[in-house]
């Protein structure tokens, strides 16, 4: 009688669920937070195996957060930076497994004016070799410009600075940024869509792409360490990618203007190949431009 009771006990209260830190290497304010909180808040209803909880270690160009992880039970977000950090060996690839994808930022490229006829465009942005740096040098390598980068402790502070006209003439940023300055600024104008697809807010505006520019996205991509256990890591990704999915493509956009690449049955792993592949090609491609920005 004692163990029937006991076992029923087990199954009404269960056991602790197990917690599972996810290290962002962003401060709370950044934009995937929004989405990444809903996305662990699903997580956590749908069942009560692990406990997910979102955790900030920004600093280091992003690899605090990466070199906190615990094989066992945490997991961190990497972006763009990741590919620098391992091409000056402060991280080895081959440490890491995707097991679920945020995926694409959707911003838009913003410039001060036409691009075509300048001799320079000034780019600001939060780091050397990232989206924003790539992605001016193959407008400058289409435009037959040259592109002077300055580093700025958020996209958004480059934006300012590119409004009040202070030498700053193109940044990559969220939409609603360029919404909230362009009436201050009647020289500020979109260049293309920062994302796989066009954007709701301007259907008519197009993607990079779209104009010629093979260029990478600002991604988010969730890691574990390879030494985790292989049902482990299966576990969380069959359980962050059911929630993504029930959250909603709508909604996530809505929250952080991420396009998550399972609604376009794209797996982490593929996706993860194509965004670190991208980057480390154009890397690879501008390493003599990337060097000198940093001089």
């Amino acid at each position: 009688m004692k163990n029937l009771v006991f076992g029923l006990l087990f199954v009404c209260f269960g056991v602790n669920a197990e917690t599972i830190r996810i290290y962002s290497p962003y401060s709370p304010a950044h934009s995937g937070t929004p989405a990444m909180l809903r996305i662990v808040e699903q997580a956590n209803k749908n069942q009560s195996i692990y406990k997910f909880v979102l955790e900030f270690k920004p600093g280091g160009n992003q690899i605090i957060a990466v070199k906190s992880i615990d094989p066992d039970n945490t997991l961190a977000i990497i972006a763009p930076a990741f590919v620098e950090n391992v091409n000056s060996g402060k991280l080895n690839a081959s440490d890491y497994v995707p097991v679920h994808s945020l995926g694409d930022a959707c911003w838009v490229g913003i410039s001060n004016g036409p691009l075509a006829g300048r001799k320079e465009l000034v780019t600001g942005g939060v780091g050397f070799g990232n989206a924003a740096h790539l992605t001016s040098l193959a407008l400058g390598q289409k435009y037959k410009f040259d592109v002077r980068y300055i580093v700025f402790k958020s996209n958004n502070d480059a934006l300012v600075n590119m409004a009040g006209n202070n030498g700053v003439e193109f940044v990559i940023d969220k939409y609603e940024a360029y919404e909230s300055l362009k009436s201050k600024n009647d020289k500020l104008q979109l260049v293309a869509a920062s994302c796989p697809k066009r954007i709701p807010q301007e259907p008519k505006l197009k993607t990079f792409k779209e104009i010629g520019i093979e260029a990478p996205y600002v991604f988010n991509i969730t890691v574990a360490h390879k030494d985790m256990n292989d049902t482990r890591k299966k576990a969380i990704s069959n359980i962050l990618n059911k929630a993504t999915v029930e959250v909603g493509q709508n909604e996530i956009f809505k929250l952080s203007a991420m396009r998550p690449p399972v609604f376009d049955g794209i797996s982490d792993k593929e996706f993860y190949e194509k965004s670190v592949g991208l980057v480390t090609s154009m890397q690879n491609k501008f390493k003599k431009q990337i060097e000198q920005a940093t001089k």
